[in-house]
């Protein structure tokens, strides 16, 4: 048993990312800026309080993108789609 009480909450976050990266993938499709920056945003605090480096810088780049008044680039999001796909 491991003693670190984030754990369940990691694992939650890891089983969600699929749906996560369907949902985003699924915005950018419909160029859905707002459903994006929703999405972005929740991931940008979850991932970096579990630890999850990557996945938490590239959504705060496009969350503080979306602050500045700036859609990100499809690419960018593209980035994190695929970052949360290695979590599954």
């Amino acid at each position: 048993m491991s003693g670190d009480p984030l754990e369940p909450l990691r694992l939650r976050f890891r089983e969600r990312a699929g749906a996560d990266s369907l949902a985003l993938a699924d915005a950018l499709a419909r160029a859905d800026a707002p459903e994006i920056e929703r999405l972005a945003h929740g991931l940008a605090g979850a991932a970096g309080l579990f630890g999850f480096v990557e996945v938490g810088d590239l959504a705060m780049q496009i969350d503080q993108g979306f602050a500045a008044g700036k859609t990100p680039p499809d690419d960018q999001v593209r980035a994190l789609i695929v970052a949360l796909r290695r979590l599954v």
